[in-house]
């Protein structure tokens, strides 16, 4: 049985990295292609600036996008954001999640990632489509934006970018180093090279063996270092209704009333081990957690069955993510208040050098010109 057991996993990997060297060799004809004029890139008429990753699985593209969006519009600037929509009605079509000042897809259409920045950052217009080209147009007729923020966007490379920000989970890395499905690479590591920066990401403490691996592919690359910094998005009240009813705490990093309290948290999420760690960390005590699979829609069986855990655990309260929260629609009340957790950038002594990164990258004015109201 063991010796069974064991050529059934060789025969596996074996199957998998056929399959991952045949992945690798429509990657490498793709980006040649690119590379050699064959397939043309599109250019828009204002700087587009693009977060990606070199891995599947989450690495913080999300809050990344928010943080930069953030510094435009504190600059003066009105950026536009454009998202694939992963596994949104609208992905293929294309589609307005927000005009700037109304949330006008739900998640089903927008894609969860979309619809919950949409819905954090009301100010700004984000629009989906596989397209981002044709998307890149409409944002421009429609909202005049004088920056485009491209989420995940890094293998999207019909559409030409001014600045390519890499990001790397700093606890992951690049895994075994296999391209799928073998590994969790969708290119190659030299692809590192093609970036302007890289941002390491959950980088609360030094990786000097992946800064180091990184150097060695692409010296010439910068590199960011950045913490992923949890904050309270809302509470939603025993009792209230999911996602209508909820209270914005006027400090959203203020944890104190976790660390007393007896915790029941849930996500499907990419890094949902990440997720349970920090709570266990935060709480008082974490009594159980739910594992779904990434981008779950709850169904209203699934809220049930959550809710008769909480009960029958008598906790404090029930936590989830921010990404969760977006897929947690219709009627659903909790019998105890629900934390809705995010996450946010902070680049700690990095932020003024990727700041003056951005600036020379664009164009020494480019963050002057606003304020001096030119």
């Amino acid at each position: 049985m063991q010796n069974s057991s064991r050529y059934n996993r060789t025969a596996l990997e074996k199957t998998l990295l056929i399959l991952s060297r045949g992945y690798a060799g429509g990657i490498s004809a793709r980006n040649k292609a690119f590379d050699n004029g064959i397939l043309r890139q599109h250019r828009l008429p204002c700087p587009v600036i693009a977060v990606g990753n070199l891995t599947v699985g989450g690495s913080g593209k999300t809050p990344m996008t928010v943080y930069l969006v953030e510094m435009f519009t504190q600059a003066g600037y009105r950026p536009a954001v454009i998202s694939r929509g992963y596994k949104g009605k609208s992905e293929k079509t294309g589609g307005v999640v927000s005009d700037g000042s109304n949330v006008l897809l739900g998640p089903g259409h927008a894609g969860d990632e979309p619809f919950m920045m949409a819905k954090q950052v009301k100010h700004v217009p984000f629009l989906v489509g596989a397209d981002r080209y044709a998307m890149g147009k409409a944002a421009l007729a429609r909202f005049s934006p004088d920056a485009i923020v491209l989420d995940d966007a890094f293998q999207h490379r019909r559409l030409y970018r001014d600045i390519d920000l890499m990001l790397v989970d700093a606890t992951v890395g690049f895994g075994n180093g296999y391209l799928l499905p073998r590994g969790i690479l969708r290119e190659p590591k030299a692809a590192l090279r093609r970036a302007d920066a890289i941002v390491l990401t959950r980088a609360n403490e030094p990786a000097p063996w992946i800064e180091t691996e990184i150097s060695e592919i692409a010296p010439q690359v910068p590199i960011f270092r950045a913490i992923n910094r949890p904050f309270i998005y809302g509470i939603v009240r025993a009792g209230k209704e999911v996602p209508t009813h909820m209270d914005h705490p006027a400090d959203a990093e203020d944890f104190r009333f976790f660390r007393s309290a007896s915790v029941f948290g849930f996500s499907g999420i990419a890094r949902s081990l990440e997720f349970q760690r920090m709570m266990t960390e935060m709480s008082g005590r974490l009594v159980d957690f739910l594992d779904f699979p990434d981008h779950y829609y709850y169904t209203e069986s699934d809220w049930q069955w959550i809710l008769k855990r909480a009960q029958e655990l008598s906790v404090d309260y029930l936590v989830t993510t921010q990404k969760d929260y977006a897929r947690l629609q219709g009627e659903m009340k909790a019998p105890v208040d629900m934390v809705i957790v995010g996450i946010q950038m902070d680049f700690g002594s990095d932020r003024d050098a990727l700041r003056c990164f951005i600036r020379k990258a664009l164009g020494s004015g480019f963050f002057a010109q606003k304020r001096d109201g030119s």
